[in-house]
C-alpha cells in the first residue's frame, strides 16, 4: 500500500487508513478511532433485526476492512461552520481518487469518512450533503450523512433509523449498482447512474452506506 501523503489544498485534512497494519498509515493517535472502529465492526458488519432485510447493515464493510480500504479524517472543534465543512467535502470530492487502492475492481470497495466528533448540531452536516450530492453522482460517487440520532429512515423499514451513528460524519464511496433507489428523486441522477450501470436496474437490495431520499439523501 503507498504511503504518500494526500493532503487537502483547502483545509490539510489528510486521510488516514483507519483500519491500517502500518501505525505510519493509521488512525489510532486519534482517541475516538477505537470507537469508531467498534461501530464500524458492530453495526455496518452485522445484521440488525430491524433492518427489513437478511445479511448486514452495510454488505460492502467487512471487504473494506479486512484489505484496508478504509480511510478517515478527524476534524476536531465544537465550532466548525458551514463553511469550513464544505471545504473539507471539496477537498475529499478532489482526494477520494487518489487513496488507495486505485484501480478496479479494488478501488469500488474504498470509502473515506469524514469524522467530525465534538459537534453536537448536525443541521449544516444535512445541509452540505443535500447541497454537494449532485456533483458526487455525477462523478460516480456517493455523498452519506451519519449522526447520532439521524432519523432517516431505511429503504426496507421505515421504522429502522438506518443513518444514526455514534459520531457525526460525512461519508464517500464509490456509488453501486443496488444504489438505483436512492436516486429516483432526480433526473441527472438517473442519467448518472445509467451513464455508469446501463439501463439494468438490479433487483437486490441496496447497502445500507447511503439512504433514500425521501427524508434526506446522500
Amino acid at each position: 500500500m503507498s504511503t504518500d501523503r494526500i493532503i487537502g489544498t483547502r483545509t490539510g485534512v489528510e486521510p488516514a487508513n483507519l483500519f491500517a497494519r502500518n501505525p505510519a498509515t493509521g488512525a489510532t493517535e486519534h482517541p475516538h478511532a477505537t470507537e469508531l472502529r467498534r461501530w464500524t465492526r458492530a453495526y455496518l458488519c452485522r445484521p440488525h433485526p430491524a433492518l427489513g432485510r437478511p445479511g448486514p447493515v452495510c454488505p460492502y464493510t467487512s471487504r473494506a476492512i479486512e484489505r484496508q480500504y478504509l480511510w478517515v479524517v478527524f476534524i476536531n472543534g465544537r465550532y466548525i461552520d458551514i463553511q469550513r465543512i464544505t471545504a473539507i467535502v471539496d477537498d475529499l470530492y478532489e482526494l477520494f481518487p487518489a487513496l488507495p487502492p486505485r484501480d478496479e475492481p479494488d478501488s469500488k470497495l474504498k470509502a473515506v469518512l469524514a469524522v467530525f466528533p465534538d459537534l453536537t448540531e448536525y443541521a449544516d452536516i444535512e445541509t452540505v450533503q443535500h447541497d454537494q450530492k449532485t456533483r458526487f453522482v455525477q462523478k460516480g460517487l456517493m455523498l452519506g450523512q451519519f449522526y447520532p440520532g439521524c432519523t432517516t429512515a431505511g429503504l426496507h423499514n421505515p421504522a429502522f433509523p438506518a443513518l444514526d451513528a455514534p459520531l457525526p460524519m460525512l461519508a464517500v464511496r464509490h456509488m453501486a449498482p443496488t444504489d438505483f433507489p436512492f436516486l429516483t428523486a432526480r433526473d441527472e441522477w438517473i442519467d448518472a447512474y445509467h451513464r455508469l450501470f446501463g439501463p439494468h436496474v438490479p433487483a437486490s437490495s441496496p447497502p445500507q452506506f447511503s439512504t433514500p431520499h425521501r427524508t434526506s439523501t446522500c
